[in-house]
């Protein structure tokens, strides 16, 4: 199991109440696992944030890993391990 911790801004940060969180990631350790960790924790208010409800399909945008910049659409499959740290950068609509 990896603990990870996730730092959070705009409407993510509302929906997961704080900037930054920790969560433990079981099987599979990947980014997609920790989403899926992040949706148990935080419900449909987060779920509906991240996936488009027509497709069913995860929204693109962006993450950090470590440093690494990855995207949503193509990496959740990338590992994850005990101590790193992702960061979500959901693009914001304004006007």
């Amino acid at each position: 199991m990896a603990k990870v911790k996730v730092r959070t801004f705009s409407v993510i940060r509302d929906v997961l109440g704080a900037d930054l969180v920790e969560i433990e990631v079981g099987a599979p350790e990947t980014v997609g696992g920790l989403f899926s960790a992040l949706v148990q924790r935080y419900g449909e208010r987060f779920k509906n944030l991240i996936w488009d409800s027509d497709t069913g399909q995860m929204d693109p945008f962006l993450l950090v890993l470590n440093g690494a910049m990855i995207r949503s659409t193509v990496d959740m499959d990338r590992k994850i391990t005990d101590g790193d740290e992702i960061a979500i950068i959901f693009p914001v609509g304004g006007g």
